[in-house]
């Protein structure tokens, strides 16, 4: 796939409030000729400046290597869960851009419900994890962690991951507690 357009925000200014874009020059001169540009405060030497010293440290550090290694390590691991556990679904990812779906049953496919997939979020989130949920049906991790991350962590995490899907098959976490529409 080679997009014709990419768009970045947040972390390309590496906690400085800063975007990009990224396109064709033929969408460029389209865009420049256009009467639809507009910006505000772009292109200051200060914006310049945090941005360039985030893509120097992302070369000085190897951090583009990094993220291919440890998503590698990731996406190893939590195949390793979805062969383990019946709840989860596809796993998929590209680098450290990562996601993993959670289904009541391979058998029927159906997204796991939102207050199952809050419980799942909030023990992981107990152990030392932080994950983002997305998706559709809101039943997937979103699994973005920064360019630093080590093998190290990517271990730990799957490890704690293994734990709480374990601890959720075996029926030890209260998922009732998050129903917003309990049994009566």
């Amino acid at each position: 796939v080679r997009p014709d357009i990419i768009t970045e925000a947040k972390s390309i200014g590496n906690g400085f409030p800063l975007a990009m874009a990224a396109t064709t020059p033929e969408i460029a001169e389209a865009f420049a000729n256009s009467s639809l540009h507009f910006n505000t405060f772009g292109g200051n030497a200060v914006a310049s400046a945090a941005g360039l010293a985030t893509l120097k440290a992302i070369d000085d550090d190897g951090l583009m290597e990094n993220s291919r290694i440890v998503g590698n390590r990731f996406l190893e691991g939590f195949n390793y869960l979805r062969e383990k556990y019946d709840h989860v679904g596809d796993c998929r990812g590209k680098g450290l851009m990562m996601a993993m779906e959670f289904v009541e049953s391979k058998s029927t496919n159906n997204p796991m419900p939102t207050y199952k997939m809050n419980a799942i979020l909030e023990r992981t989130k107990d152990l030392g994890i932080l994950l983002g949920k997305g998706g559709l049906y809101a039943n997937c991790f979103r699994i973005q962690p920064p360019m630093c991350v080590s093998l190290e962590d990517a271990d730990f995490t799957i490890q704690v991951m293994d734990k709480v899907f374990a601890e959720y098959q075996e029926g030890k976490i209260d998922v009732e507690a998050f129903n917003p529409n309990p049994a009566k």
